[in-house]
């Protein structure tokens, strides 16, 4: 077997290029060597282009790792921001050179000059590796698997990367005594920590301030919705009006801001001079506040939301339910921002809007190479139901100033449409395991001749189909396996060309608690990408579980109220102002999701001919 990780790149792609390393580096310890496991007998190879070379490597027994380690070797040993990860349970025998290292109790391996080849599939059932990278602050550019099991993980450190929501505690003021009950890692409390809105603000200003050039910041990138700017002001905006709701207090100077960013705009599609009460903008680019003025206001703001923690910290302010509640719902709106600015900012991909910084590029052709590597489902279809589910939560903004209004812990917040909780019988279905694809999608879209628009997340140049992406388009044979992101109307006529129609809400929750598995069983959420991946759902070797391709998913369910549903005063006419028979219910969560954006219960809302948010669709039929 050939020695560990010499790279052989495709010669097609860069003019014949070869690129491999020696194993003449230098050693500081113990001097071994292996036959190393981490090899591949594929003919397969590595594309070189975009792809991102370690110049150290650590070898390490799978079963040692964790998160404390991990950070610690990727601080140690990586060089320009990367690291190659050798998972591995091999034994270590005479070969290429390696440095025996040691962290504590834990013995590892370290070259900077290894060799081996790399293949091109990827590993499968890594959620629990996945879920060490993300508490050590980590990610896997791409990762390989090798015949024997071991893998190579080549990874980075980004400006941000989330914690599983299991680990992430639920604030609590230690001024306050807590009347939790649970373990953490049972707890229900989602009320976010100081550290947790610092996370965000980081996301939100690389999103806001890294990747939209100056030139952009007074354009529309999708017509039906505001400037860039007033994202950038809406933001803080609606965090200093609901503090100063919540626990009194002048707004943030300039205070003129609360009549211009209050509010942004979804107009009807059809029909765009018909829109929900909104705040009045400037019509002249000169008339609105500068991004200098913006960021001021932005910082005053947040500076008022540490006091806030300091006074809940030191006991000078009580915790409250109003209080707990305005910061899940105002974390929660920037999280939801997020990824609205972003599906908008993907219409400028390549042409204005910049990639994310921090992250490398993704190596396109090797990831294509994966993608088409993965197994259809083992099935046609999965047979779900007949079942009784509960949809919703108890979680009512009646009581927040009642007896309750001191028991703070040990509840999730939640927005009005996801309460109360409601018990729906579903009958038996069938349900295709994995959304539509771009390649399922274009066979019917080039069949409609016509009579189904193109998607917005394609674009046509020279007569070539391309999927957007923040990095800019990438070719059709790329993003094939993704799930296509259109409007509910055009799925809902492909799923008809099947002799098929779209889930209603119960039926796509009880088909996504049976088989997906989220972020914490894998799923690309949470800025693990910042791309759609190929669904994995429908495999046998996981009992059918997998992922959706980290996208959210149309249901033929109108949004409207529901009984017991009590309107929020906090945040007037969030749900209510779009019961208007246009909007379906959406759910589950895009790479784009911030993870506790994800729980069941949230219920997300669009138009059914609204084109560009990043909604799929999977096809179901009766039985």
């Amino acid at each position: 077997m050939v020695s560990i990780f010499s790279v052989v790149l495709d010669p097609s792609s860069l003019g014949a290029i070869q690129h491999s390393f020696s194993s003449s580096s230098p050693v500081s310890e113990s001097e071994t060597g292996s036959e190393h496991s981490c090899s591949s007998s594929s003919s397969n190879t590595v594309d070189a282009e975009n792809f991102p070379l370690p110049q150290s490597y650590v070898q390490l027994n799978p079963k040692l790792l964790n998160a404390d380690l991990i950070k610690d070797l990727y601080e140690s040993h990586a060089q320009d921001g990367l690291l190659g990860l050798c998972l591995t349970e091999s034994r270590i025998s005479e070969g290429t050179h390696w440095s025996a290292k040691r962290w504590n109790q834990y013995e590892y391996l370290l070259s900077t000059a290894p060799q081996g080849n790399f293949p091109i599939q990827a590993p499968r059932d890594d959620a629990d590796i996945l879920l060490i990278f993300s508490v050590a602050l980590l990610r896997p550019i791409i990762a390989f698997a090798y015949q024997d099991g071991s893998s190579l993980y080549i990874l980075e450190r980004p400006p941000i990367a989330f914690s599983p929501t299991s680990l992430t505690s639920c604030y609590n003021p230690p001024s306050q005594p807590s009347n939790a009950t649970l373990e953490p890692e049972n707890a229900v409390g989602n009320i976010p920590s100081l550290e947790e809105w610092s996370r965000l603000w980081t996301i939100w200003d690389l999103v806001t301030l890294k990747m939209i050039p100056q030139e952009m910041l007074h354009q529309k990138p999708i017509d039906l919705r505001h400037k860039c700017l007033f994202y950038i002001g809406h933001i803080p905006t609606f965090l200093d009006m609901l503090l100063s709701r919540a626990i009194g207090g002048e707004a943030t100077e300039p205070k003129y801001f609360w009549n211009i960013f209050e509010r942004g705009i979804d107009p009807h599609v059809d029909d765009p001079d018909h829109c929900h009460n909104h705040s009045e903008v400037p019509e002249r680019d000169e008339d609105w506040p500068s991004l200098e003025t913006i960021i001021t206001f932005r910082d005053g703001v947040r500076a008022r939301l540490a006091r806030l923690y300091d006074e809940l910290n030191t006991g000078k302010r009580r915790l409250t339910r109003n209080i707990a509640r305005t910061l899940v719902m105002t974390h929660e709106h920037e999280g939801f921002h997020v990824e609205t600015l972003l599906y908008m900012l993907i219409q400028r991909g390549g042409t204005g809007t910049l990639p994310p910084l921090g992250f490398t590029i993704p190596p396109w052709t090797a990831l294509a190479e994966q993608f088409n590597q993965i197994p259809p489902p083992s099935t046609p279809y999965a047979t779900v139901g007949p079942a009784e589910i509960v949809l919703g939560h108890q979680d009512s903004e009646g009581d927040d100033d009642g007896e309750l209004k001191f028991e703070v812990q040990d509840h999730e917040y939640g927005w009005d449409n996801e309460s109360p909780p409601r018990s729906v019988s579903v009958g038996a279905f069938r349900a295709e395991w994995r959304p539509v694809t771009n390649a399922e999608f274009e066979v019917f879209w080039r069949d409609c001749q016509g009579k189904v628009p193109m998607p917005e997340s394609w674009v046509e140049e020279d007569g070539e189909l391309q999927v957007r992406t923040l990095y800019g388009p990438v070719p059709m044979h790329v993003a094939q396996h993704w799930p296509v992101l259109t409007s509910y109307d055009d799925l809902a006529a492909y799923a008809q060309s099947k002799g098929g129609r779209l889930p209603t809400e119960p039926e796509l929750r009880l088909f996504l608690d049976t088989y997906d598995v989220g972020f914490e069983g894998g799923a690309s959420l949470g800025f693990r990408h910042w791309h759609p991946v190929p669904a994995t759902a429908g495999l046998d070797a996981n009992e059918g579980r997998g992922s959706n391709g980290a996208v959210w998913e149309w249901t033929s369910t109108v949004f409207d109220g529901h009984e017991g549903l009590v309107p929020t005063k906090l945040f007037t006419g969030y749900s209510t102002d779009f019961f208007d028979t246009k909007h379906q219910v959406v759910l589950g969560a895009s790479y784009a999701t911030i993870p506790r954006l994800a729980r069941r219960t949230v219920r997300n809302f669009y138009q059914h001919n609204y084109p560009y948010p990043w909604v799929s669709a999977r096809v179901v039929y009766d039985l």
